[in-house]
């Protein structure tokens, strides 16, 4: 069996009403929060219950509501300034993958000082790499996609280089995630959807990838068991309140997995298309991955067929070979059923920009490609794998 370390250095509170003790879980860690919370959130039910539960213990707080998805370096500098100014000894982030990321990295570059972007991983770039921790950091996900809670990235973008690129640090890890399945029924079907396939990406990636352990097997399995058993269910019955916990569930399995093995093509592509057009990123990351596929077989049948034979259980009496080519059919007709449809082409991309593209993706996305199990030799072949997607 291949040899493999698993590290999660942080505390899952994983139950349906968890946000109600925040104020407990804060309390060991500072007297003044830093809230950082998704927009569309301010004002909610939901924000009022994490400050009241502050005001219950005594713990100050200052809100922070300027976030953007697909979040800018500018704004989480920004930000850093805010948490500086006031004084504040920990970080709470409320919010899907953009306001979780942007926590992150504030809490970081809080105590590490300079830019955040000057921490972000930039091919023959000099990076600053800390090797402590930041301000202590809380974080409750309101989406059930990014897995970040559970991941040492932490994605920025910067629209003025057209580049988007993370941070990628141990010591990034939040202290604690609060996860709670009851946050999730009310959000709309297209964002569910969205989120979910970027689950189901993250589940594969890591999978496929060249650095998957047996650990890593064993967690990206069941994160794609549980997308197969429920995203639609989420998507058509938000309010099934079983089926968003076991979702809420596999999006942590999904970072916890892409933590330890990284991800492939389908993010590489994915995140410059996001900084180019702020697509969604769940969106982004499904409108590549049939056609990442069908470049990649023959290499990966093995993998490919086991998750083609959980995705659609039909294909099990096929013979392997045959099972991993229903992959990608199989994956476009899902992603169709729960109205994940765009193409690279929809979301802003010129066919006259592919080669720059390519190029982006082949200088500052190497790791992701090197993590690929069919290894790829020039930004031609990045190119070849775009014009596919269109």
């Amino acid at each position: 069996m291949k040899a493999f370390q698993a590290s999660l250095p942080l505390t899952l509170d994983f139950e349906v009403g968890a946000i109600k003790r925040m104020g407990g879980k804060v309390e060991p860690f500072g007297k003044k929060v830093f809230l950082m919370v998704d927009p569309f959130l301010q004002g909610s039910d939901l924000v009022a219950q994490i400050t009241g539960s502050f005001a219950e213990r005594g713990i100050a707080f200052v809100e922070f509501y300027d976030i953007v998805p697909n979040p800018r370096h500018t704004t989480i500098d920004r930000a850093v300034e805010h948490v500086r100014h006031s004084a504040c000894d920990v970080v709470v982030a409320v919010g899907g993958g953009s306001a979780i990321d942007s926590a992150k990295a504030v809490a970081f570059v809080a105590v590490h000082g300079g830019s955040c972007w000057d921490y972000t991983e930039r091919l023959g770039e000099a990076v600053t790499r800390p090797q402590s921790r930041g301000l202590p950091l809380l974080v409750v996900p309101t989406t059930s996609g990014t897995g970040t809670e559970a991941t040492p990235f932490a994605v920025i973008n910067n629209p003025e280089l057209g580049l988007k690129c993370a941070i990628v640090n141990p010591f990034i890890y939040p202290d604690v995630a609060l996860i709670d399945p009851q946050i999730l029924v009310s959000k709309p079907p297209k964002l569910t959807a969205l989120t979910a396939v970027d689950t189901f990406c993250h589940a594969l990636e890591a999978y496929i990838s060249i650095h998957c352990t047996p650990w890593v097997e064993m967690v990206a399995l069941e994160s794609i068991r549980l997308f197969a058993a429920n995203a639609r269910q989420c998507v058509e019955h938000g309010d099934d309140l079983e089926a968003r916990a076991r979702m809420a569930f596999a999006s942590t399995l999904g970072g916890m997995a892409i933590a330890s093995a990284g991800v492939t093509v389908s993010h590489a592509l994915g995140q410059p298309l996001g900084a180019m057009t702020d697509a969604p990123h769940g969106g982004t990351v499904a409108a590549s991955t049939p056609h990442v596929i069908r470049w990649t077989l023959p290499v990966g049948a093995d993998k490919f067929a086991r998750v083609a034979g959980i995705l659609d259980p039909s294909t099990l009496s096929l013979a392997e070979t045959e099972r991993a080519a229903r992959l990608p059919d199989i994956l476009q007709k899902l992603f169709t059923t729960l109205g994940v449809t765009d193409t690279f082409r929809s979301y802003g991309l010129r066919p006259e920009q592919i080669e720059a593209f390519a190029q982006t993706v082949w200088t500052s996305f190497n790791q992701d490609l090197a993590c690929h199990p069919k290894k790829i030799n020039s930004k031609e072949e990045v190119a070849d794998i775009v014009r596919m997607c269109f």
